[in-house]
């Protein structure tokens, strides 16, 4: 196929959506949908014109090299390659120097470099499906479920568990391994690469992301980040571009982490912010507890040893160094570097008031 078949695409324009090949369906335009059935085979574009006969309008593209010329249409996203090696083979089979498709057609490129104009011919059947036409946004929304669809079922054939596939949404560029579960209203877009044995459970949205095996990510929101082994996010966390989550961590509900390198073993259970950070090993991160990273004009940046425990509700303004094995107290207001192994706690003396009465 690579070194036979060359391809026209025709741009399809109509009144009410513009250009066909421009739109996009589930992050990719038309005309790359139509481009992946095509594989390695080389095309080229140009814009559809009904004044013009079709042999006129594409001989200036063809490959005289290539033994055969395909003619495809922008408006046409759900081609697949199946469709077109079997016309090949039936143009090659029938002798004849024209094969004409539901939507589109199959030159013999010698024929196509000298035919001034098409003359009716016979419609050779193949899989209708792949001809669906584009033409408003009606069909367009039935090709993207049909789109949609196919992309599950590749998973789910591959041992992927999709627990509601009238809910779930998978881009077109996701890889998933074997074993893993998806939950109901879950969305994987972008590149994002899902190991084996992956839980994500229902509402999750995993964008651009790694996803390592054995982890469990719950109601949660992930973004160009990495997630280690094991390890366990969510409920309602959210995980912002350029973190790196290490394995059987624990990142737990309502934890936002953002440009940060959390190491492995750590738990940032419950309501605490983590930005521009870096954690060692096994540190605990207490509720409310908060990462000052910025001054109203630039970020600064926070650096923990392993073994580091922070209390909860205790904010620590950076830039700071924490090292090895010390201990925040909770409710502490940190703005000077911390030594190894000691204890440090910021916070105002408390007093008592006797006989105290609340004001009228």
């Amino acid at each position: 196929m690579k070194d036979s078949l060359h391809a026209v695409i025709l741009k399809v324009s109509y009144e009410k959506t513009g250009d066909t090949s421009a739109i996009e369906i589930l992050g990719k335009s038309m005309l790359d949908w139509l481009a992946l059935s095509l594989g390695d085979t080389p095309y080229q574009t140009t814009a559809f014109s009904a004044d013009v006969e079709l042999p006129l309008l594409v001989r200036p593209f063809i490959n005289p090299d290539s033994e055969y010329t395909a003619v495809l249409y922008s408006d046409t996203p759900l081609m697949t390659k199946k469709t077109i090696l079997d016309a090949v083979c039936a143009l090659r089979d029938s002798g004849r120097n024209l094969l004409k498709m539901t939507r589109g057609f199959l030159f013999k490129t010698e024929y196509l470099a000298r035919a001034e104009k098409l003359y009716a011919t016979e419609v050779f059947y193949f899989d209708e499906e792949d001809f669906i036409t584009a033409f408003n946004f009606k069909q367009i929304s039935m090709i993207s479920d049909i789109l949609r669809g196919r992309i599950l079922n590749y998973h789910m054939e591959r041992g992927v568990q999709i627990e509601d596939t009238a809910s779930a949404f998978i881009g077109p560029d996701v890889r998933i391994g074997t074993g893993t579960v998806i939950g109901p209203n879950t969305i994987i877009k972008g590149t994002s690469v899902i190991k084996n044995n992956v839980k994500l459970l229902a509402g999750s949205t995993i964008e651009n992301s790694i996803i390592e095996e054995g982890a469990h990510i719950n109601a949660s929101q992930i973004y160009k980040s990495y997630i280690g082994e094991n390890t366990r996010v969510g409920p309602w966390a959210y995980i912002r571009p350029e973190t790196v989550v290490g394995p059987n961590c624990r990142i737990g509900d309502f934890v936002e982490l953002k440009a940060s390198i959390i190491g492995k073993g750590c738990k940032i259970s419950h309501l605490a912010y983590v930005g521009d950070a870096e954690l060692g090993e096994n540190c605990n991160v207490g509720c409310g507890a908060v990462f000052v990273n910025y001054d109203g004009k630039n970020k600064f940046k926070t650096k923990a040893g392993d073994n580091v425990f922070i209390g909860s509700n205790a904010n620590l303004i950076a830039p700071l160094l924490i090292e090895n094995n010390a201990f925040i107290a909770a409710g502490s207001t940190i703005n000077k570097n911390i030594p190894a192994n000691n204890l440090a706690i910021a916070r105002e003396r408390q007093t008592n008031k006797p006989d105290w009465k609340k004001p009228n």
